[in-house]
């Protein structure tokens, strides 16, 4: 057997679990969803008809998660999945769509305004991080690596600074 036999051989199984681990996670967003539809209807006319008519989505994704996680590992099946769960693929996916959601004209009227509140938002939460900073003796450098944190995005405004 080639050498290229041998790596089109070990890579076939990897991508057969990255697609059943995207498989489980389609399936537990189809199971949100619908524990979303449904959990108001089921509770109506009980005490609790007020508390699972509140209850949104990210609530049930969380608890389908955890539970989701909990069996994956009981199975020893979370690590041989893991290639699916690609959370930054999901994201800039939800990203696209979101962006192709959004209609033109919307964005061109509402663009000033955003653009200036967008403005004095971060520097105004820039301004008092690095205060704060500052009034608890914190060294320059974090000072800006928080501002910069805490006014932008997080994370990646983190790693970026």
């Amino acid at each position: 057997m080639t050498s290229t036999e041998e790596r089109s051989q070990e890579r076939s199984p990897k991508i057969g679990y990255a697609v059943a681990g995207v498989l489980v996670v389609i399936a537990l967003g189809a199971a949100t969803r619908f524990l979303e539809t449904q959990v108001p209807h089921w509770a109506a006319g009980t005490p609790l008809a007020k508390i699972a008519k509140s209850v949104e989505f990210p609530v049930y994704a969380i608890a389908l998660g955890l539970i989701g996680n909990a069996l994956l590992a009981k199975f020893a099946l979370r690590d041989v999945l893991s290639q699916g769960f690609r959370t930054e693929f999901f994201i800039k996916t939800g990203l696209v769509l979101l962006g192709a959601s959004i209609n033109l004209k919307v964005l061109a009227t509402a663009a000033g305004p955003a653009i200036i509140q967008a403005l004095l938002l971060i520097s105004i939460v820039f301004g008092f991080t690095w205060w704060l900073g500052g009034r608890l003796g914190l060294d320059d450098k974090l000072r800006a690596l928080l501002a910069s944190a805490v006014s932008i995005c997080g994370v990646s405004a983190a790693i970026a600074a």
